[in-house]
């Protein structure tokens, strides 16, 4: 709570400097403060499985990128020895794209994270 007090004082008192450098860095930054204030200040987490198209086999040490409609990066992870997966940032309540970034495996999934629930999800690897 305070980090997030200390944030916005900031971002208040600063407003001058954020003008004069130009109002796209202004936006940028209540930008990032609106999301902030969206996921109450804390680390949402978006966690699950890969598994092959036998819904049985996990699929290992394989990268995953959670990201933003617009494409933007917004985590990455990797699965570990039994599939799993957890990666987490500051996120509002929205949709995103979740991937696996891989030579071997291809997949994605539309999903609808939401930082009150319990974001699971499973991936559905296919070989290349």
């Amino acid at each position: 709570m305070l980090f997030c007090m200390a944030a916005s004082g900031c971002v208040y008192r600063g407003e001058g400097i954020f003008k004069k450098i130009g109002d796209s860095d202004f936006k940028a930054s209540l930008n990032f403060m609106n999301m902030l204030v969206a996921a109450g200040g804390r680390s949402t987490h978006v966690c699950g499985t890969v598994l092959l198209e036998d819904k049985v086999t996990p699929v290992k040490n394989a990268r995953i990128v959670l990201k933003k409609q617009d494409q933007t990066v917004v985590s990455r992870g990797s699965t570990d020895h039994i599939g799993g997966f957890n990666v987490s940032a500051i996120m509002p309540e929205d949709s995103y794209s979740l991937e696996i970034d891989s030579a071997d495996y291809l997949g994605s999934k539309i999903i609808y994270v939401d930082p009150a629930k319990n974001n699971w999800h499973e991936l559905v690897a296919h070989k290349r």
